[in-house]
């Protein structure tokens, strides 16, 4: 009976050690970057892609941010808004809409995880034609 007091009492401890997340352990502005290679147009060959620039979540899980993009080598403005599903167990998703030197652009679709409690966000993108990985180190809260 000891050793099972003595087992439960470590399964216990193991997980108050382990991380737990919600929506607010992802609030604050994050300095971001993206790299890989993206497909412009549907059916089109991959371009490399790069982007450096901020973003800021709410409470709520909701994302805004701005950055500067090189699509294929041609340096652009970048936009985007979204809204962040995070799960208990520090993995999540969003989807984002994105606006590029002003026009609109497709959706981006990202898988993540949050390491630290939030003070970093890795992610991969979704989407088809995209082999894209982006980090997020907080700034501030």
């Amino acid at each position: 009976m000891r050793l099972t007091v003595i087992l439960l009492g470590l399964a216990a401890a193991a997980g108050a050690w382990g991380q737990t997340c919600s929506s607010a352990t992802i609030r604050g502005t994050y300095g971001l970057l993206c790299t890989g290679y993206v497909t412009p147009a549907p059916n089109a060959p991959q371009v490399t892609f790069s982007a450096i620039g901020t973003v800021t979540g709410t409470w709520g899980a909701n994302f805004s941010g701005n950055a500067k993009v090189s699509i294929g080598g041609a340096i652009l403005n970048q936009t985007v808004t979204g809204n962040a599903a995070v799960n208990g167990d520090c993995t999540g998703t969003i989807s984002y809409s994105q606006t590029i030197n002003g026009q609109p652009g497709p959706p981006i679709n990202l898988t993540f995880q949050i390491l630290d409690e939030g003070k970093e966000i890795r992610g991969m993108s979704t989407d088809a034609g995209s082999t894209m990985t982006c980090s997020l180190r907080l700034m501030s809260r």
